[in-house]
């Protein structure tokens, strides 16, 4: 089973969910209170885990990390203040997550048992991630550079919104985060005024809710907008691809263009520029830069011992024959109706407070380096550079 499943995942286009898989993991086998409970026990008031919080309400902008403030506090504190519900209590007004957390940042006993060998990858070196998150807690629209996404929903219930990757959504690399590649659109809390330019994108919008011991598979470079529904915890894992390596090359360019741009600007810019994980790196010169760029030229046919998975080796026609002959569980996401579809953006948007984020930045400069770090500009100076390189060496 699990060697089908492995194939599956790796050509699959689409998105797909198992429904209710027999994982078995031993750390999420008992409720999420003592997930949390074993959280706390492991450890001590100077590692409190520091949490992302923002109101439920908001402007029209995506909730960027950049817009939420950082708490410190325990899980179970977590539990009663954003999830605990009740007679008398008032419902939040803003969420709070722990999220996008590796695997060694976190005590080992809450994660006992996780292993991606029942999918088929048993070499994933414990090379995943936690999300934890109350009700409304969100992640802006965006298409992960790298690998196939295995999501494993443990505790609650998330919604995905999906699209493929030819979908017109307006790209932006702002704020850059590496590996991640962000859309304006903002589907948290679309602006009223604006839902008929969501419109357009109806026909393509998949949906799926993940209720636990669901599992979603997203196929490479599709956007995805994902929102618990509820109090949820989830675990994912990228599988690296032997096709992700030249891409390699284009990651590191458009981080060299953006630390270019943020070489002697004011911390306001900077954290206008940068994701909060990416402030935290200490920027790289322009020489380290350049020796990053040149490894991973020289090093295509590998990634620091990692291995790497080939896709697309399959026919597509191939690949129904192994759904057809899975077990029923598997399904693919369906696009959403446009009465649905309608509804959640109509749903969403009453969030919208009008409110808009001070300007930090110069609306053509943003322009400009969205424009140098788009996918077509990049693949320009990358064949160019192969150009030149290939003249060099004859």
């Amino acid at each position: 089973m699990s060697s089908k499943l492995r194939d599956i995942i790796l050509n699959t286009h689409v998105p797909l969910v198992l429904r209710d898989f027999p994982n078995h993991w031993e750390c999420f086998q008992d409720s999420l209170q003592e997930w949390c409970a074993r959280y706390d026990k492991a450890s001590n008031d100077s590692s409190l885990p520091v949490f992302e919080a923002i109101s439920i309400a908001d402007g029209a902008t995506p909730q960027w990390e950049r817009k939420r403030s950082r708490v410190r506090m325990t899980m179970q504190q977590f539990l009663e203040k954003y999830a605990t519900k009740g007679v008398g209590k008032e419902a939040p007004t803003e969420w709070a997550a722990y999220q996008y957390k590796r695997a060694n940042e976190l005590p080992p006993s809450c994660l006992t048992g996780i292993d991606f060998k029942c999918f088929g990858f048993a070499e994933h070196q414990n090379d995943y991630s936690l999300w934890l998150g109350s009700a409304c807690a969100n992640t802006p629209c965006h298409y992960d550079t790298y690998g196939v996404n295995i999501v494993v929903q443990a505790f609650g219930c998330k919604s995905w919104l999906l699209f493929p990757p030819e979908t017109p959504l307006q790209c932006t690399r702002i704020p850059y985060e590496e590996s991640s590649v962000y859309c304006l659109e903002n589907f948290y809390a679309p602006a009223p005024h604006n839902l008929r330019h969501y419109e357009q994108f109806q026909a393509q919008a998949h949906h799926c809710l993940l209720q636990p011991g669901d599992v979603l598979i997203v196929p490479r470079h599709w956007w995805h907008y994902v929102e618990a529904a509820e109090t949820s915890l989830s675990v994912n894992y990228w599988v690296p691809l032997k096709a992700d390596m030249d891409l390699t090359l284009d990651e590191l360019l458009v981080k060299h263009i953006v630390e270019s741009f943020v070489k002697g600007e004011s911390d306001e810019v900077k954290q206008y520029l940068l994701n909060p994980n990416q402030l935290d790196e200490i920027a790289p010169s322009a020489s380290t830069l350049f020796d990053q760029f040149e490894r991973a030229v020289q090093q295509q046919s590998s990634a620091s011992g990692r291995k790497l998975w080939t896709s697309d080796y399959l026919s597509q026609s191939k690949v129904q024959q192994l759904l057809d002959n899975v077990e029923e569980r598997l399904c693919t996401v369906d696009v959403m109706s446009k009465e649905a579809y309608s509804q959640l953006l109509e749903s969403n948007s009453k969030r919208c407070d009008g409110s808009s984020e001070q300007q930090v930045l110069n609306s053509r400069l943003e322009l400009l380096i969205n424009s140098m770090c788009s996918a077509r500009c990049i693949a320009t100076i990358k064949g160019e550079f192969y150009r030149r390189l290939g003249h060099s060496e004859t």
